[in-house]
């Protein structure tokens, strides 16, 4: 785990750099260049493009680390064709995507979002950015299955948020327009995807060519294959519904305006997620090994360890964001239009910290012999999600969208903490998830108790200095985790290892 905490580090420190970047974009540029149904409208294209990407690669994020250990070799790099089928099972995903947008784009797309016209006039945009999208998803969990993630990160965590400053500035001083502002930022994920590319073949010199003979040599992976892919699929349909049912419900409730709103209290909680885009693809192809080996004791040390630093670095971030959350409002342009959406960040970010507290534990169903949960599971979240949104919404409006939103994430997590356990014995609702679930809203509740300052820049400073400090003490204090707490030691020695 000690390379697994180095790795984070650094790619942490380069997504908090990242993250700085892109609050900027987010938060300050795009709302004062762009109309709140705008920014709404660029957050679907890329959101939307994810999402068919994400239904395009028949789930080969988690294929790659499941077959992964069957193929490698410590021969050669060429892993028995590995290459060939790691990049030509989601060209053939993309190839059927295309026969069904061909068919019927435009009415998923409008159905996706709200059923208006703007939907239709980006799909140009949507087709490529789609399978740009698609491969780097590819080419960045195949360079996690050597243990090298920093860099790739960089790439999409930085390279991307910098190349967004550029063309927000181009935008803002009229050199670009809205439309030309999104081809541009096509281009600018096809970029990342080559320097991913790349990057890949520095590590590992690709080899393209197949191995016919190794599948018919081993026919149970071709088996086993058909057969996982097959129900991640089916499965995908779910999250896909689960996705997107958000901007839909929000778009239905009050048009391209609310989810301008909406948009903005999304992409501030979805920073969330950062530890996980470090953490999860580099432990996906230990723990596939770990099955594969039948090491079940490391298997456990190695989930817990990264289940608690994944979801002690998420828990940071959301308290950092809502210590300073009126404080963000104030200094985004026009943020008295977007300031209704502040407590959907707060909502968003807790079912985001339980999703981040199950989806290392989750990824043992994908390389188990009980995959077949993951079908049951989409299904039971989906149908929480959809009867959460029919209870809620009437109420609560686009907070209860929120509330729908965040109960999908619950209940995904619970289920598949309670089937692990059923199946593995192995229980990750213990003493430390009360400990950090305890410590979430002590601070939630003394943030209430701690004064705000005239200057706004003190007043984010000192906030954020003050209730950090003591979050870090009680963690360290409670010992929660073991790896932390030895690297705080290491830093303070100057002993830890930074490369």
């Amino acid at each position: 785990m000690g390379l697994i905490i180095r790795q984070s580090l650094k790619a942490s420190i380069s997504n908090y750099i990242g993250l700085l970047i892109g609050y900027f974009n987010a938060l300050i540029l795009m709302p004062k260049i762009f109309s709140p149904a705008e920014v709404g409208i660029s957050r679907f294209v890329i959101d939307v493009s994810g999402v068919l990407a994400g239904f395009a690669s028949f789930g080969i994020s988690y294929s790659l680390s499941r077959y992964f250990p069957k193929f490698k070799s410590s021969k050669d790099t060429f892993h028995n064709g590995f290459t060939f089928w790691a990049y030509v099972i989601p060209v053939v995903g993309f190839a059927m995507l295309c026969v069904v947008l061909l068919i019927a784009g435009p009415a998923i797309l409008n159905l996706l979002k709200d059923g208006g016209s703007n939907t239709t006039n980006y799909i140009h945009i949507i087709i490529p950015l789609t399978i740009t999208m698609l491969f780097t998803i590819v080419t960045e969990h195949y360079c996690a299955l050597f243990g090298r993630i920093v860099v790739v990160n960089i790439f999409r965590e930085n390279g991307l948020r910098i190349i967004n400053l550029i063309l927000l500035l181009l935008a803002f001083n009229g050199i670009i327009d809205f439309d030309f502002f999104l081809v541009l930022l096509l281009f600018s994920y096809l970029l990342v995807l080559l320097a991913d590319i790349i990057y890949l073949y520095s590590i590992n010199k690709l080899n393209f060519k197949p191995d016919f003979k190794f599948i018919k040599q081993n026919p149970d992976i071709k088996n086993d294959f058909f057969s996982f892919s097959g129900i991640i699929l089916i499965g995908s349909f779910a999250p896909l519904i689960i996705t997107r049912s958000d901007y839909f419900s929000v778009s239905h409730i009050g048009g391209d305006i609310s989810l301008g709103i909406y948009s903005v209290a999304l992409s501030i909680a979805i920073m969330t997620e950062l530890p996980k885009r470090v953490i999860l693809p580099v432990l996906q192809p230990v723990i596939s090994d770990l099955i594969h080996k039948k090491n079940k004791t490391k298997l456990y040390e190695t989930v817990n360890k990264g289940n608690i630093n994944q979801t002690l670095i998420g828990m940071s971030i959301v308290l950092v964001i809502w210590f300073n959350i009126d404080s963000i409002y104030t200094i985004m342009p026009n943020g008295n239009l977007y300031k209704s959406g502040k407590i959907l960040i707060l909502i968003l970010s807790i079912g985001k910290l339980f999703e981040l507290y199950s989806i290392i534990p989750s990824t043992i169903i994908n390389y188990s012999s009980y995959f077949k949960w993951n079908l049951y599971i989409s299904i039971i979240c989906l149908f929480a999600t959809l009867i959460t949104y029919k209870v809620a919404v009437p109420v609560w409006g686009v907070a209860g969208t929120a509330i729908g939103v965040s109960t999908g994430y619950i209940i995904f997590a619970i289920i598949n903490l309670l089937v692990i356990f059923y199946f593995e014995k192995m229980n990750w609702l213990n003493k430390e998830f009360i400990k950090m679930a305890l410590i979430f809203i002590i601070m939630l509740i003394f943030n209430f108790f701690l004064p705000n300052f005239n200057n706004l820049w003190l007043n984010v400073f000192v906030r954020s200095l003050i209730l950090m400090l003591i979050f870090c003490i009680i963690v360290f204090k409670l010992k929660i985790s073991e790896d932390l707490n030895k690297t705080v030691i290491q830093l303070l020695k100057g002993k830890f290892r930074w490369f």
